[in-house]
């Protein structure tokens, strides 16, 4: 009977798929784009590992520095007469050689991982220039914000009791009708936010223990510039990701909502006053309906 040392048995260290066009390193996957593609990899790849015939459609480097190469070919099929692609093992070449673009391929993984990094910062500070006033989008901002940062107390496997978990619902309640009040109406700096579960438990109750929870007005707090800097690296990363992830229109809606809501400094001379204000009660409208939608999908 043979006995099988686990630390003999390879583990997959760098990976090129070729279909997909990403890298894995160490179990991260990146996505190659196509300059860096054509720029970098292509001359690397041929002749060697891909051809005009042969074409590498997948490459493995283990931890024990071995190699697995697939590649595809068009080849016939002469029992049915017809061509077709044929995948294959391909033949070993000089372990430099695999090493060599295991090498190129861990290089391309760093330089990805950095551009996406400041492309996220940039991203990021272009948010931040949206959280410097209270506006119905900060506002709406914020609120939706909140709802996400409870989303897990509120899941089937909330950690919380029925109890604590009640709280959070009414919390969650309180947050959505924001948008229905006076002052988020006619006094957007005065709209206010209900204090939180956590807040109301460990310091409200504390000197109003026989108070219901959100049951008083002076449970609701003004927002304030304040609270907006308080959450602000938290917002603008919830706003990105929502911008890329969730809905396919939201970036090019807040484009358009920022030239309302901060024009620059020569005014679009294309639209008379009565035309900007249609678009901006169009445009609020629009987002309402968004953060509508949002919301429905979180409760």
């Amino acid at each position: 009977m043979s006995i099988y040392n686990i630390a003999d048995i390879p583990v997959i260290s760098v990976q090129l798929n070729v279909i997909q066009q990403e890298i894995t390193y160490n179990g991260i996957t990146k996505t190659i784009s196509e300059s860096y593609w054509k720029d970098e990899l292509t001359d690397v790849l041929y002749p060697l590992w891909d051809s005009d015939k042969d074409k590498l459609i997948m490459f493995t480097y283990f931890t024990n520095n071995t190699y697995h190469a697939k590649r595809r070919k068009f080849i016939k099929n002469f029992k049915t007469n017809e061509y077709e692609w044929k995948d294959y093992e391909m033949e070993q070449v000089e372990v430099s050689e695999a090493e060599s673009l295991k090498n190129k391929l861990v290089e391309a993984f760093y330089l990805i991982d950095s551009i996406e990094n400041q492309n996220f910062q940039v991203e990021l500070a272009r948010m931040y220039a949206k959280q410097k006033e209270v506006s119905p989008f900060s506002i709406r901002l914020a609120r939706n914000f909140l709802l996400s940062e409870t989303d897990w107390a509120v899941g089937t496997d909330s950690p919380l009791s029925e109890e604590d978990k009640s709280l959070y619902i009414t919390y969650r309640s309180k947050l959505r009708d924001i948008t229905d009040t006076k002052e988020f109406s006619v006094n957007i700096e005065s709209t206010k936010f209900p204090i939180s579960p956590e807040f109301y438990q460990k310091i409200y109750s504390k000197n109003f223990a026989d108070v219901e929870y959100l049951s008083t007005e002076n449970q609701f707090l003004p927002l304030g510039a304040h609270y907006l800097k308080l959450f602000k690296d938290k917002i603008a990363n919830y706003l990105m990701l929502k911008s890329m992830t969730e809905t396919n229109y939201f970036d090019a809606l807040l484009t358009e909502y920022q030239k309302i809501v901060y024009p620059p400094d020569l005014p679009d001379q294309d639209l008379t006053k009565e035309e900007s204000e249609r678009r901006r009660e169009w445009l609020e409208s629009l987002i309402k309906n968004i953060s509508d939608e949002l919301d429905g999908e979180k409760s």
